[in-house]
């Protein structure tokens, strides 16, 4: 009989001292596996090959018959299954030749799992992609579709109404949310796309009064101007525009205030003022169309960059609502605040009007000073605008 002792390990767990047949006993009885590792004449073999080897050399063990196959050891961690042990194994060649009997049946792999198809990894990775892209397209579809549609609730967008600076949703505008598409655009517009869009926004605004000239004689006199739709609310439109557009004489009792909005005029009232000298000015007047359009997306200061393009829609001479085009060129600092500076041309009548960014269509500004605004010099392509930082906050705002 070998009295030879070995030792075995499996995965960090050594077992020392046992002689072969305790290997023999233990395979038998399940506390050892045939893919324990076990060093002979310094060779590092499997348990199992290391027994086929040997049975030939020692005399035949007795066979044993066993209702069942016994279940095999599972250690924590190993989630690898155990083969069972065969029953009868073939005899293996003699030392020294290319082992090949002794290993599992082409339906096992080494460690006694059976091993994938050639199209299993190929199929795993098509699917898995499918799925990815999948989920991509619909975060995109989704982020788009909330984008889409901004709301005067929303922080970028809401303006202060005349009592409260939070927007309380009426009817009105529950209606008009289900029967007109946002304005928010789906692709980088061009300047034409600008002004079907954006320009029945803007309105014509005239302000008359009664005077009386050098022969005494009463004469009608006002200006012209322009004013932007902000919101609709609770039964009313609401219009930006700029203070001087509105500004008349002292001690005059007599004056019309008049907006043309939606092909009609429309009697207005001043319902607020800019302050800290901002020439600005709120409007209202009574409008309750379910389907008015939806309020104007916007942005401030700090998502503008020079060299951006823009268009600046306005009541230009007073003859109606015209288009002219430029760049954002600067950021001024001027008189009370900071203003954006544009080479998109600004004329008498165009104050109060919108300057939109034409990729996304948002406005950006409210249109106040022209070139012409400098007397002591002539001046081409400055032109500027209140940002909407000023127009978004109640800070800026008071009660007229």
């Amino acid at each position: 009989m070998n009295d030879t002792t070995y030792s075995l390990e499996w995965r960090g767990t050594v077992k020392s001292g046992l002689s072969y047949d305790d290997i023999e006993a233990g395979l038998v009885s399940g506390d050892l596996h045939t893919l324990y590792k076990i060093q002979v004449n310094g060779r590092r073999l499997v348990l199992r090959d290391f027994v086929e080897q040997q049975r030939p050399l020692l005399a035949p063990p007795p066979v044993r018959h066993l209702p069942s196959p016994l279940p095999l050891p599972q250690f924590a961690g190993d989630p690898m299954p155990r083969p069972d042990l065969p029953s009868s194994p073939p005899p293996p060649p003699p030392m020294g030749k290319a082992v090949t009997t002794s290993l599992p049946p082409p339906s096992l792999s080494a460690g006694g799992k059976a091993p994938k198809p050639v199209w299993f990894w190929p199929a795993i990775i098509l699917s898995s992609t499918v799925c990815i892209l999948i989920g991509v397209v619909f975060v995109y579809m989704s982020a788009t579709s909330r984008s889409a549609t901004p709301r005067v609730g929303d922080s970028a967008t809401d303006i202060s109404s005349p009592t409260t600076s939070a927007k309380t949703p009426s009817s009105t505008d529950a209606a008009r949310d289900k029967s007109i598409p946002p304005s928010a655009p789906q692709h980088d517009l061009n300047n034409e796309e600008i002004a079907n869009l954006k320009s029945p926004y803007v309105v014509k605004i005239s302000t008359r009064w009664l005077d009386v000239n050098k022969e005494g004689k009463q004469i009608l006199v006002g200006g012209n101007g322009s004013g932007v739709l902000i919101k609709h609310e609770n039964g009313h439109a609401y219009f930006v525009t700029n203070r001087h557009v509105v500004t008349i004489p002292e001690n005059i009792e007599e004056v019309k205030y008049s907006l043309n909005f939606m092909g009609a005029d429309h009697p207005f009232e001043v319902v607020k003022l800019g302050r800290y000298d901002l020439d600005l000015a709120m409007l209202r007047i009574e409008y309750s169309d379910a389907k008015a359009q939806p309020p104007l997306n916007s942005v401030k200061l700090e998502d503008l960059k020079a060299g951006q393009e823009c268009v600046a829609i306005g009541n230009a001479l007073g003859q109606g609502i015209s288009v002219t085009t430029g760049v954002i060129s600067a950021f001024d600092e001027w008189g009370a605040g900071k203003y954006v500076r544009t080479s998109a041309p600004i004329s008498s009548g165009n104050s109060g009007g919108g300057l939109f960014r034409t990729k996304d269509g948002a406005l950006i500004g409210i249109t106040t000073l022209g070139s012409g605004s400098d007397l002591d010099r002539v001046i081409q392509n400055v032109n500027r605008a209140i940002p909407m930082d000023y127009v978004l906050s109640d800070l800026f705002w008071e009660n007229f």
